[in-house]
């Protein structure tokens, strides 16, 4: 029974994948981002603490069923995770922010342009996504998540470049069949 963990930076398309090949396989995908901000309007006003997300992530993420998780995880304690396979996708800064630029517009519209209620929190969250690759230390970074994926994941594999969710699929199918 496979159990994939699916990350990348934001916007390297973790949730598009990790959807299309739950579909694929039959398995349950689980978003984390889900997990990530409690419901409020404007949303991304207050996260779940670390303990809350473990309790509500716990009967979805069942060690002996299949599922595939989506996003970046590793700082949340999910210690030991039982995932079979891990799966790091790695695009271009540029593509991903523009993702998630188109992304943010879809869903927001005016709400993230200049003088709308999101404005602020929608520039610092595209500053703060620039910053992946480079930043260190604590918190949601390319090292952590790299390193998290390959300390959990008895197998490993590592997308890089641009290619289509089906591409990506396609591939990663081999992978977990293999």
């Amino acid at each position: 029974m496979p159990r994939l963990l699916i990350s990348g930076g934001p916007g390297s398309g973790c949730t598009s994948t990790a959807r299309a090949l739950g579909e694929r396989l039959g398995v349950p995908v689980v978003d984390s981002d889900a997990y990530l901000h409690k419901p409020t309007d404007p949303p991304f006003q207050e996260q779940y603490t670390l303990e809350e997300r473990r309790a509500l992530l716990k009967p979805v993420l069942d060690p002996e069923g299949s599922w595939i998780l989506s996003g970046s995880v590793a700082t949340w304690g999910l210690h030991p995770l039982a995932a079979t396979h891990g799966v790091f996708l790695k695009i271009s800064k540029e593509v991903r922010l523009q993702r998630l630029l188109a992304r943010q517009r879809d869903q927001f519209g005016a709400r993230i342009e200049p003088g709308g209620d999101m404005q602020e929190e929608h520039e610092a969250f595209l500053e703060w996504a620039a910053g992946y690759e480079e930043r260190e230390g604590a918190g949601r970074n390319l090292t952590t998540d790299r390193a998290f994926l390959t300390a959990q994941c008895a197998r490993f594999v590592e997308v890089e470049g641009e290619a289509t969710v089906n591409e990506i699929v396609a591939r990663l199918e081999e992978f977990v069949g293999d």
